[in-house]
């Protein structure tokens, strides 16, 4: 077979066949706004900012069945802000990702029982804050975290907003040395 000919029979068969991925990331096929957060935050993880918008912008507009005034509601819209952030942090607007954080930030300090996800909205704005050079106030958020983290270790929260059966060593091995990294960088007294 010629390469004139087998070009658009691989290419075909390859879209057809769903091997042929979007660089942007289709949202799951679900309603549940969490489970699209947790699928923005796969792309995330994999240093996909751009694959994890579809699935937010779908969070987004699955908030409107849930009552605004709710619990469920504005822990849904902090959790797809920190996302928010995340992604504009990475792709380095960061104007966009203080401004999404800090209304994160704005919205968890009205549910205080989301403690784990206030721990990644105060770290993640202190991110942001040391990567525009403004240490004293991205000190005050590291802060803000690292009392969030005594305070978990001292009453864990129960699932499903804690950090499951490996909470304890997921914030000894990770959260913990990064927060100390930071702190050494920006000259932070925790």
């Amino acid at each position: 077979m010629n390469m004139r000919r087998a070009l658009p029979v691989c290419a075909a068969t390859l879209i057809l066949g769903g091997c042929a991925a979007s660089p942007y990331g289709t949202p799951p096929d679900t309603s549940d706004p969490w489970e699209l957060v947790h699928s923005a935050r796969a792309w995330l993880e994999k240093g996909r900012p751009r694959g994890a918008l579809p699935s937010l912008h779908q969070a987004q507009r699955n908030l409107e069945g849930l009552d605004p005034q709710g619990r469920e509601y504005r822990h849904l819209e902090a959790a797809i802000m920190n996302e928010y952030g995340r992604v504009y942090e990475m792709t380095s607007n960061l104007v966009q990702a203080e401004a999404a954080l800090r209304e994160a930030d704005r919205i968890s300090l009205s549910i205080p029982e989301i403690r784990p996800l206030a721990l990644d909205i105060t770290y993640n704005l202190s991110t942001v804050l040391e990567r525009q050079n403004r240490p004293g106030e991205s000190c005050e958020y590291l802060r803000r975290a690292h009392a969030t983290i005594i305070d978990l270790g001292e009453t864990p929260s129960p699932p499903p907003e804690g950090y499951g059966g490996h909470r304890q060593t997921f914030i000894d091995q990770t959260v913990m040395p990064r927060i100390e990294a930071r702190a050494n960088r920006i000259d932070c007294r925790l």
